[in-house]
């Protein structure tokens, strides 16, 4: 391997936060890129605020400037080095790089510089806007945690369920909005002058919200509102047990799949450099902490020096 290439390879190590050799430098990144992005979230929250708007606002502005620099240096360097990942699909270092644009963190990437780009592109784009794509900013740390890949890829491979839940809830919705509205709207025109007016009742009485602005008074409309609120509490528990048990069992595979991965690199009961690189890249790529992993490097290295003196 060339120079070039070992440097790359060395980068992508840093910026993913999976390097063995370089720990320092991967942590040390990991943590300036999280205080930046939590300072940008911070910043943007001022800025809401009138009078530090006011107050500081060439310093706002000299300070995104800044984290968009950094933040496109940073894209930059992902793009490149996302040649040397070892767990994309594609034999190429293009169709690699590709996968990393046009994935969930290149796309994350993406949009914290893009409102830099938006507003020299529309000058008279709203500045509200803006402020909203750069709280999105804060998803950046998804690099640090598989949480939220995790949640999304949980429910997705449970969506089957998930839409049915979800569609009993829309159908719950439905039904008691246009029941509350006959019952309700000629003696609370304001209130429940329409069906939507109602769907908007339903949802607050499903999810358990209960603003108060808009209550039943005939006998007929509280009846209604109790079957809701009964119907909520059952719906919205059916959906949190479809999301957490997913989530369980995401978490169980990947255990699993790691334990399988680390079985086949350490066969001989030795843990090489290389091989620990690799069993790094697998902790990041499953989510897996540093002491679960470890544990699991230790039961399987025990496991396979068991069975060759059986041999």
């Amino acid at each position: 391997m060339t120079p070039h290439l070992r440097f790359r390879e060395r980068l992508f190590l840093i910026l993913r936060y999976a390097s063995v050799k370089d720990k320092t430098a991967a942590l040390v990144f990991s943590w300036v890129m999280t205080l930046l992005v939590l300072a940008n979230v911070v910043a943007v929250i001022l800025e809401s605020v009138p009078a530090i708007e006011h107050r500081y606002q060439q310093a706002f502005a000299w300070f995104d400037n800044a984290s968009i620099f950094f933040f496109s240096i940073e894209y930059i360097l992902r793009v490149w080095t996302a040649a040397d990942n070892p767990h994309a699909r594609l034999s190429t270092a293009s169709g690699r790089r590709l996968h990393y644009m046009l994935g969930f963190h290149g796309l994350i990437d993406l949009v914290a510089i893009l409102p830099f780009f938006l507003q020299s592109l529309m000058p008279g784009l709203d500045l509200r806007v803006l402020r909203v794509i750069r709280v999105l900013r804060i998803l950046k740390l998804s690099h640090y945690s598989t949480a939220l890949e995790d949640l999304i890829a949980s429910i997705y491979a449970e969506r089957d369920s998930f839409i049915s839940a979800l569609y009993l809830l829309a159908l719950s919705i439905l039904i008691t909005s246009c029941l509350m509205y006959y019952a309700e709207h000629h003696v609370q025109p304001a209130q429940f002058g329409t069906i939507p007016d109602a769907m908007w009742w339903a949802i607050i009485t499903i999810t358990t919200v209960g603003y108060g602005d808009a209550v039943p008074i005939t006998v007929y409309g509280k009846f209604i509102g109790a079957i809701t609120a009964l119907s909520g509490v059952f719906t919205l528990a059916m959906l949190t047990g479809i999301v957490a048990s997913a989530f369980a069992t995401r978490v169980r595979r990947q255990e699993i799949e790691f334990t399988s991965e680390v079985e086949e690199l350490v066969r001989d009961g030795h843990v090489h450099a290389k091989e620990r690189r690799t069993i790094e890249h697998l902790r990041q790529e499953f989510g897996i902490t540093e002491e679960h992993a470890q544990a699991i490097v230790r039961q399987v290295i025990e496991e396979s020096s068991a069975e060759q003196r059986r041999q």
